[in-house]
């Protein structure tokens, strides 16, 4: 299974990405524009890793060198995607996330974590954990990741996260969560 297969796979059932495309009217194709411009953006921030049994998928990036996906890709995401209808809600969440990571000069953004559901609690998280923070020691930089779910929460907090903030971001309670570099 390769990256785009994953993150098609467990994309469908993101809060977040239902909060942006909506779930219904050709779903499964708007669910592939987001898989498409999440892994457009990891690969050219080369910040994509699959765990070895192929059942989990990290993205992240530097903020300050980060470069965004590919425009072929971005565009119809946003036109076709998230729509005219959401995306003034889109950028305002996006906004008020990103007033959390105005906090930092630079930092480590993990943008999606995720394992499949039927490898769940078979170690996968850890060997992308292990990968992100292979990443914060040559980077030496603190890594930011948001959630709206709480079981989310507690998994972050276990693989070495704290929560720095809670705020309420388009009526979504959202922790936003920072492992801080040693």
């Amino acid at each position: 299974m390769n990256a785009l297969e994953i993150l098609k796979e467990t994309l469908v059932d993101n809060r977040s990405v239902i909060f942006s495309i909506g779930s219904k009217g050709f779903f499964r194709f708007k669910v592939w524009l987001v898989a498409h411009f999440l892994h457009s953006e990891a690969i050219r921030n080369k910040g994509v890793f699959i765990d070895s049994k192929n059942e989990g998928i990290i993205c992240f990036f530097e903020a300050k060198n980060k470069r965004s996906a590919a425009l072929t890709i971005e565009l119809p995401l946003i036109l076709f995607g998230i729509g005219p209808l959401r995306i003034v809600r889109v950028w305002l969440r996006k906004r008020e996330v990103q007033r959390f990571h105005s906090q930092w000069d630079n930092y480590i953004h993990c943008s999606y974590l995720a394992v499949r559901k039927s490898a769940r609690g078979h170690g996968a998280i850890f060997e992308l954990r292990n990968a992100l923070f292979q990443f914060q020691q040559e980077k030496k930089l603190p890594i930011l990741i948001e959630t709206t779910i709480e079981k989310n929460k507690r998994v972050y907090e276990r693989i070495g996260f704290r929560v720095h903030e809670e705020r309420v971001v388009s009526g979504f309670k959202t922790y936003c969560m920072v492992k801080d570099y040693k």
